[in-house]
């Protein structure tokens, strides 16, 4: 395998700095030495974690701290997370961390750091803490029993596993990566006392969070991350990134519901090298883009410059520093038009405060446009004369092109700019069709904020900020992938097929100490996708779409002898069984996590415990004796399940797969004849209930907003009633002529024929 494929963290990594580097004008400073204003500030960094710091060499683009192993575990296990498909379970890294965790190792700190091994290739090392693992002998067996090979290395020994992956230990530490180069670095680098701690610039920021779980982004080193992971044509904005600040250090929140999040501060050397100078005197505002952008919104900048005359004499000054100020200069001679207002007159003299540039489907294509937000109620806003919400001017030729762009750079000079119009507080500018659009109001008929309003990034707009960035990566998936390279392309393309939506935010603003910016990657199943061109105000329920195990005890009831009870310890993964009161008859070590059901079965004429961990289906007797042949390993990815019905004698298992399929299966994990898998529109998290209903069987359904009915061969009965959904609270109650009483969504109760279809109102 290529060494870049290796790399988990990558692309996750790379998609919060793709975000970062569209912001432009988007970085305040803090304070111009690196360091926090207030030296009271800097936390004192344990023993512990400057171990684990010394293992990192000094080439480090980029790590990754996460306070224990177990922290990191949902962005590869929860489905609903953005992390969840980026990361390739193949990998021997990803591999090995589900066996670490088994062995002891979850509590542990844990850094993983990215380096550029070769011409673009890039490589993870992980650094495992094992100090506070409760038996390090247990890791070190686990390691032992996987090594095919061992060697020396400067007094250290390298296990080498099957698998390709290079493990050491050095102390407490447990080293491990794909390559043998950047181990081997980082062994010389405990072995000479050198590491990233070295840094002068790394030091301080990692004292400013005293080693909590971040994300630490060393910019200087960018260029090689990108070279690595993205195509050609996008290599040139590493230049850009490499600029805006010396390090960020991101707080990493994996673990929040539905969304991985990253927020922190960013720090520069000098005043004006790093761009992150530029903005410090912006103050953070309620945008107002969502009200005019159209819910069709794939990729949005929103800019708030109160004072662009201030603004611009520092970005004169950064660009000096960097010796682009000549050709910027330059290019503002070429757009200049004779007796007209320059860039920053033309702004301040029409009142401008919010700045927006946008890539959206507009009419029957995807077009950049570009909104400016005039103030009505400022100074200037009194002088130009546009009075209101209400106020609309016809489409025009656009006579300052090229203005935007030599104001706030590359991300304004995509619109073609032929035309604008006002719509109230707004002045909207691109093409003829997109101005069209938008002042017929077609284009944003359904805009961002109501496409938003009911999913997880609903109140990202009412958040203040000094610059917002929002990427709508489900729905903008064809365009927004074509910077990566094929293999992370690929990687995106796979993890998205989980989810219906997906969106990523980024908000910087000043703060007291220093530039604060905040990412958010939403990743969530919806018992609706919202939609981006349908008007109507039928709600959409963001819901938590995350299986939640249950680890039992589960009642096993047999109708010959008394209720006997079983369980999954949580802790340690073993599974025992337990007599009627609860108390434990035998226990036995497992390795994988139960899917939140069990019960009883006959085979051979004996009660067998069935139950599911991990993909494999087990059959056990109440003494713990596996039955003949099993575990049997299943041909689908398993949610939830079994649980266990009785049809025509016989017994059969239904199922939850990872794709939110239900599926119905013989005690041999087999699929029954006769079966359709049932493939409930919405989120499923609960296996169908069993109803006799006029002395037929159905399966009762309750999806997170609904309740459905099939036959016992998988048939939806409900599939045509679309008009007058049944909650999923419903009871189901006999009444007559085929007819049922049930509870619509709407809380009104009505009549349902299960034969035709029919609905009648009570």
């Amino acid at each position: 395998m290529h060494k870049r494929k290796r790399n988990i963290f990558l692309l996750l990594a790379l998609l919060a700095v793709a975000l970062a580097a569209a912001l432009v004008f988007f970085l305040r400073s803090g304070n111009s030495d690196g360091e926090l204003e207030d030296e009271k500030q800097r936390k004192e960094l344990s023993p512990q974690t400057e171990a684990a710091y010394k293992a990192v060499p000094t080439d480090a683009v980029l790590i990754l701290d996460f306070e224990a192993l177990d922290h990191f575990m949902p962005v590869l296990e929860d489905t609903s997370t953005f992390g969840y498909g980026l990361i390739d379970p193949s990998s021997p890294l990803v591999k090995i961390q589900g066996g670490l965790k088994r062995a002891g190792a979850e509590d542990c700190h844990s850094l993983f750091s990215v380096h550029y091994s070769a011409i673009n290739e890039i490589s993870l090392l992980q650094v495992l803490d094992l100090a506070g693992c409760s038996d390090k002998g247990s890791v070190q067996r686990f390691i032992d029993s996987l090594c095919s090979s061992s060697r020396n290395f400067n007094s250290f020994k390298i296990q080498s596993l099957p698998s390709g992956l290079n493990v050491a230990f050095a102390d407490n530490l447990l080293l491990a990566s794909s390559s043998s180069i950047c181990l081997e670095s980082s062994l010389r680098h405990i072995a000479g006392g050198t590491s990233i701690l070295d840094n002068q610039d790394f030091y301080p920021v990692l004292q400013s969070t005293g080693g909590s779980e971040c994300m630490y982004i060393n910019h200087k080193q960018i260029g090689k991350l990108f070279s690595g992971s993205v195509t050609y044509s996008f290599l040139k904005y590493s230049d850009f990134i490499m600029r805006m600040a010396t390090w960020s250090a991101l707080d990493i929140n994996p673990r929040q519901r539905n969304y991985i999040s990253f927020d922190g501060y960013l720090t520069h050397n000098s005043d004006f090298i790093n761009f992150s100078a530029v903005l410090g005197e912006l103050k953070a505002s309620v945008s107002k883009a969502q009200e005019v952008l159209p819910a069709s919104t794939m990729f949005a900048v929103s800019l708030n410059i109160p004072s662009l005359k201030s603004f611009e004499k520092d970005y004169q000054k950064y660009l000096d520093a960097n010796k682009k100020l000549s050709s910027r200069m330059a290019e503002l001679d070429r757009i200049q038009l004779p007796d007209a207002p320059g860039p920053v007159e033309w702004v301040s003299d029409e009142g401008f405060t919010e700045f927006v540039c946008a890539f959206c489907l507009v009419g029957s294509k995807y077009e950049w446009v570009s909104l400016l937000y005039h103030n009505s109620t400022s100074f200037f806003g009194k002088l130009t004369g546009i009075k209101g919400k209400g106020e609309r001017t016809e489409p025009a030729e656009f006579p300052f092109k090229g203005y935007l762009a030599n104001l706030f750079g590359e991300v304004f000079s995509h619109n073609p700019e032929d035309q604008f119009c006002k719509i109230g507080d707004w002045t909207i500018i691109g093409s003829a069709n997109a101005v069209g659009e938008f002042f017929k109001g077609r284009a944003n008929a359904m805009n961002l904020d109501k496409y938003l309003s009911h999913t997880p990034a609903s109140s990202f707009f009412a958040e203040k900020g000094a610059a917002k960035v929002i990427v709508n990566i489900k729905e903008g998936s064809d365009t927004l992938f074509t910077v990566l390279n094929k293999y992370y392309r690929n990687r995106f393309e796979s993890s998205i097929k989980k989810k219906n939506f997906e969106f990523a935010t980024v908000n910087v603003l000043p703060r007291k100490e220093g530039t604060y910016m905040a990412m958010d990657f939403y990743a969530a199943l919806l018992s609706a996708p919202p939609q981006m061109f349908d008007a109507d105000d039928e709600e959409v329920v963001f819901i938590d779409s995350t299986f939640k195990t249950f680890w039992g005890p589960f009642p096993l009831v047999d109708e010959n002898s008394d209720t006997t009870w079983f369980e999954q310890s949580k802790k340690y993964l073993s599974i025992s069984y337990m007599d009627k009161n609860k108390k434990g008859i035998w226990g036995i070590p497992m390795k994988d996590t139960i899917k939140s059901y069990a019960g009883l079965v006959t085979l051979s004429d004996k009660p067998q415990i069935v139950f599911i961990l991990g993909n494999k289906l087990y059959m056990m007797s109440r003494r713990g004796a596996h039955y003949t042949g099993y575990p049997k390993e299943l041909d689908v990815e398993v949610a939830l399940g079994p649980k266990v019905i009785r049809e025509n004698g016989e017994e059969r298992l239904l199922i939850i797969t990872g794709e939110n399929i239900i599926t119905k299966r013989k005690l041999d994990g087999s699929l029954c004849s006769g079966w359709t898998d049932i493939h409930a529109p919405e989120f499923t998290r609960e296996l169908p209930e069993e109803a006799v209903i006029f002395g037929k069987r159905y399966y009762i359904l309750r999806t997170v907003s609904k309740l459905r009915i099939y036959t016992p061969e998988g048939e939806e009965l409900t599939a045509k009633n679309v008009k007058r959904p049944i909650s999923r609270d419903s009871a189901v109650s006999e009444e007559k002529d085929g007819y049922v009483k049930v509870m619509g969504t709407d809380g009104k109760e009505f009549l349902f024929n299960l034969k035709t279809g029919r609905v009648k109102k009570l």
